[in-house]
């Protein structure tokens, strides 16, 4: 499913997350809850730990509050929500 265009401008924290496609294998199937979004880092928590992922070379399945689920490659979540939404502002001027 493709993605809402928009959803790459809002913080992702707080959102359920699961890992479905990642070049290093440990990485695959790690799921929980976004507790951190860096630069090139999102950091998942299953309640006994916290993982960070890469986002450059993973592909991840969030869960929306509507219930809805999305696939979204990390290329797109790339940088923090603020220089997202600069980066898409210059977009559009």
């Amino acid at each position: 499913m493709q993605y809402p265009p928009r959803l790459t401008l809002y913080p992702l924290i707080g959102l359920n997350a699961v890992v479905k496609r990642a070049t290093n294998p440990a990485f695959h199937r790690i799921s929980g809850v976004i507790v951190d979004d860096t630069h090139n880092m999102l950091t998942l928590s299953d309640g006994l730990r916290n993982r960070s992922v890469p986002k450059t070379s993973s592909l991840f399945e969030l869960s929306l509050p509507s219930g809805e689920t999305v696939d979204i490659d990390g290329q797109a979540l790339l940088g923090h929500p603020a220089e997202r939404l600069r980066r898409a502002k210059k977009l559009r001027w």
